[in-house]
C-alpha cells in the first residue's frame, strides 16, 4: 500500500455513511436543496477520489467495464431490464390479486394468514426480486390489517423475512447474486444447484423461528375484509402477457450460454424492450382516452425502475478497484485465508462475517468489497474453499439485510413506507427480532452449503 492508500479506504466509508444518512443540503448562495442519497454518493466519492489524484482513468474504466468475470455494465443492464418487466407485472394488479387470494384463503384465521403471508412472499421473491415484493406487499399487508383491525407488524416482518431468505434461490433475487455468481463464472443452473436446498431450509428455519416468537400474539379469528380478489385486475391481457414474458425469459437465462449464444443482459433487454413495446401499444391504441387515468403509462412505470442503481453500483465498483489498486482487498483476503482452515470453516465464517458485515457497509458494497477479495491472490484456498466462499457470501448479501433495518436499501425503503402510514418500526425493534431469529436461520443455511459441497466437489 502506498502513501495515498488511506484516502480511498476513508472515501468509502464516507460513501457508506452518507448512504445510510442520506443527508439533504442547502446549495451555497442558492435557496435550493441537494438530498445526497444512494445514487449520488458514490459518484461524490468518484470524484473526490479522482480530484486527489487517486482514482486514474484505468481504474475508473474497470469499474464500468469490469474485470477479472465481473462486468458492472452487464448487472446493471439486467438490473433494470429485469426491474422494468416486474414493476410492469405489478401494475397490471396480478401481485395484488395474488395476495388477496391468499388472505381470502385463510378463511378468518389470524394465525393461518401468517403463515400464508410468508409463503406468498416466498413465492413472489422466487419469480420476481427481493425489493420488488418488499415494495409491492408492504401496502396491502398494511391495508389488510388495518381494515381487520389487527396489529400488522408480525405479518410485516414475516414478509420482510422471507422475501430476503428466498431472494438467494436464483440468480435474478438480489443484484448481490449476479455480482457474486458472475465472479465465479456460476451459471444461472448452477446457482439455482447451489441454492436451493440451503433456501428451502433456511425458509424454514425462519417461519419456525417466527412462529416461535409471535404465535401468541396472533389472533386466532379476524374480521376479514369484504375485497373481491378480480377486482385487483387492472390489465388482465397485461398480466397475461407480462406473465409469459417473464416465464419465458427465466426459461431462457437457465439454458446454456453456449447453446444461445448471448449473454443473460441481451436475453432480459430483449424481453424488457418486447414489455416496453406492449406497454406502449396498450396504452396509446387499445386503452380509451377517457379510461387511460386508470391505466398506467410506460413514464409511470418507468418511474419505479430503480435508475438510480447505475450510479450507485458504477461508483461503488470505481471506489473498491481503487481499495483493489492500493492494496486492501490483499490485505483483508490473507486475513481471511488464516481463519479458513477447513471447508466447513470457510463457508460458516463466511456467512456470518458477510451477514454481520452487511450491516455496516450495506449488502450491495459488501458484496462488491468481498468478490474482490476473493480474487485476491492472497486469498490463498481451494478450489472448492473459493466456490464456498462465494456461495457463503450470496448467502449473506440476503441474511444481512434481516439483522437490521440498514442491511440492505430494501430496509431502509421499507422503514419509510411504513413510517408515511403511521407505523414506527424503529432499529432496535427491528434488530431485536433480526438477532433472535437469524442466526439459527444463517447456521442452518451455512450448514446445508459446506455438506452440498463436501458431497458435490
Amino acid at each position: 500500500m502506498n502513501s495515498l492508500s488511506i484516502v480511498p479506504m476513508l472515501v468509502f466509508v464516507a460513501t457508506i455513511l452518507l448512504v445510510f444518512k442520506h443527508p439533504i443540503i442547502r446549495i451555497p448562495f442558492t435557496r435550493r436543496h441537494l438530498p445526497i442519497d444512494y445514487g449520488l454518493a458514490p459518484l461524490l466519492g468518484v470524484l473526490f477520489l479522482t480530484a486527489v489524484g487517486s482514482a486514474n482513468l484505468d481504474i475508473i474504466q474497470r469499474g464500468i467495464v469490469g474485470s477479472n468475470m465481473v462486468t458492472p455494465y452487464a448487472i446493471i443492464i439486467l438490473i433494470i431490464t429485469l426491474s422494468y418487466i416486474c414493476v410492469s407485472l405489478d401494475y397490471t394488479g396480478l401481485f395484488e390479486y395474488v395476495s388477496l387470494r391468499f388472505a381470502k384463503a385463510a378463511g378468518g384465521s389470524g394465525k393461518k394468514l401468517f403463515v400464508y403471508f410468508f409463503l406468498l412472499s416466498s413465492l413472489l421473491t422466487l419469480v420476481t426480486d427481493n425489493d420488488i415484493v418488499i415494495l409491492t406487499m408492504t401496502p396491502i399487508i398494511f391495508y389488510f390489517s388495518r381494515r381487520a383491525k389487527v396489529n400488522p407488524i408480525p405479518y410485516l416482518i414475516a414478509q420482510f423475512f422471507a422475501a430476503n431468505i428466498l431472494s438467494m434461490t436464483l440468480y435474478i433475487g438480489n443484484p448481490a447474486n449476479i455480482i457474486a455468481a458472475d465472479s465465479n463464472g456460476i451459471t444461472f443452473m448452477e446457482f439455482l444447484k447451489w441454492m436451493l436446498m440451503p433456501s428451502i431450509l433456511a425458509a424454514v428455519a425462519c417461519l419456525l423461528m417466527l412462529c416461535l416468537v409471535f404465535w401468541k400474539a396472533l389472533p386466532g379469528r379476524i374480521e376479514m375484509p369484504e375485497v373481491n380478489p378480480s377486482l385487483a385486475i387492472k390489465n388482465r391481457a397485461g398480466a397475461v402477457f407480462g406473465t409469459t414474458l417473464f416465464v419465458s425469459t427465466i426459461v431462457l437465462m437457465s439454458l446454456p450460454t453456449s447453446l444461445l449464444g448471448v449473454p443473460l443482459w441481451a436475453i432480459t433487454s430483449i424481453s424488457a424492450g418486447i414489455m416496453v413495446l406492449y406497454d406502449t401499444v396498450h396504452y396509446h391504441y387499445v386503452v380509451p382516452k377517457k379510461e387511460r387515468r386508470n391505466h398506467s403509462s410506460i413514464f409511470v412505470i418507468g418511474s419505479r425502475v430503480p435508475w438510480k442503481t447505475i450510479p450507485f453500483v458504477i461508483g461503488l465498483f470505481i471506489i473498491i478497484e481503487n481499495l483493489v489498486s492500493t492494496g486492501w482487498t490483499d490485505l483483508f483476503a490473507s486475513h481471511l485465508s488464516i481463519i479458513s482452515t477447513s471447508l466447513l470453516m470457510t463457508v460458516l465464517g463466511t456467512i456470518f462475517l458477510s451477514s454481520f458485515v452487511a450491516n455496516v457497509m450495506n449488502n450491495h458494497p459488501m458484496t462488491i468489497f468481498f468478490v474482490r477479495t476473493f480474487q485476491s491472490p492472497s486469498f490463498n484456498v481451494s478450489p472448492s474453499a473459493r466456490l464456498g466462499s462465494t456461495l457463503a457470501l450470496i448467502a449473506g448479501a440476503n441474511f444481512g439485510a434481516n439483522l437490521t433495518l440498514v442491511g440492505a436499501l430494501a430496509g431502509i425503503m421499507w422503514a419509510n413506507i411504513l413510517s408515511e402510514k403511521g407505523i414506527q418500526i424503529s432499529f432496535s425493534k427491528f434488530s431485536k427480532y433480526g438477532f433472535l431469529i437469524m442466526p439459527l436461520v444463517i447456521l442452518v443455511a451455512g450448514l446445508t452449503l459446506a455438506l452440498e459441497l463436501m458431497v458435490w466437489t
